[in-house]
């Protein structure tokens, strides 16, 4: 069939094809070089965020004890709220610290919050059951509530993974309430042979004597304590 005249026009006029075009193949391998380069671009993107999660990541642990050693240093001065805070921090970037929990438990105690308190040493035991320190803070804490057996497994557990004068100080506190004043007397020895130095110990250990009947170990007692606490 014949072409009109229009159709022959249009044939004459209209645009060659994509690929008879001049220039077409430079603008094909242009568009290739773009996806490239753009595909290049996003690897290297992808890339370096996996890098930096991973570094921010791995670096967790420092700066959680980072955080960790800034609250101890707020404890010293007796900032016991902002040292909270700061095991908090700590706690966020890693909870598996059980010192950080302690040691916020601690802070808790000083505030008179001894809810929170148990909750953190309860904590503190749990994620590290051989923490003899985590013992004695809660062992004295359930001193403080009243609750004297449970406050003397506690401090026996601290006792028995590592001896310390506070453990054996404690305990023999507990004892005194108990009336039970020999047993008491012990721990103070066993303090006592841990750390000489403490006026503290012996002043407990006169009272306990002095209960006994011993007033010639009271006297000799009070009199080292008082050396103790007054050096020449």
């Amino acid at each position: 069939m014949p072409r009109s005249f229009f159709g022959g026009l249009w044939d004459a006029v209209k645009p060659p094809p994509a690929a008879q075009r001049p220039g077409s193949r430079k603008k094909k391998l242009r568009r290739r070089q773009k996806r490239l380069l753009y595909g290049t671009a996003l690897v290297a993107f992808l890339g370096s965020l996996s890098w930096g999660i991973y570094s921010y990541v791995a670096g967790g642990p420092q700066r959680a004890d980072n955080e960790y050693q800034a609250g101890v240093r707020l404890m010293g001065p007796g900032r016991y709220k902002d040292a909270v805070a700061q095991f908090t921090r700590a706690i966020k970037i890693s909870p598996q610290l059980p010192n950080a929990f302690l040691e916020r438990g601690i802070s808790h105690r000083y505030l008179n919050e001894n809810a929170q308190a148990m909750a953190d040493f309860n904590q503190a035991i749990a994620l590290n059951p051989n923490l003899a320190r985590a013992y004695s803070a809660r062992g004295s804490l359930f001193r403080e509530q009243g609750d004297i057996r449970r406050a003397v497994d506690d401090f026996t557990k601290s006792i028995q993974i590592e001896p310390n004068v506070d453990a054996y100080y404690e305990r023999g506190q507990t004892y005194e309430d108990l009336g039970e004043h020999q047993k008491a007397i012990d721990d103070y020895n066993m303090a006592i042979s841990e750390m000489r130095g403490a006026p503290e110990v012996y002043r407990a250990r006169s009272l306990a004597r002095r209960k006994l009947g011993d007033m010639d170990g009271f006297t000799a007692d009070q009199q080292t304590a008082y050396q103790l606490e007054h050096p020449r």
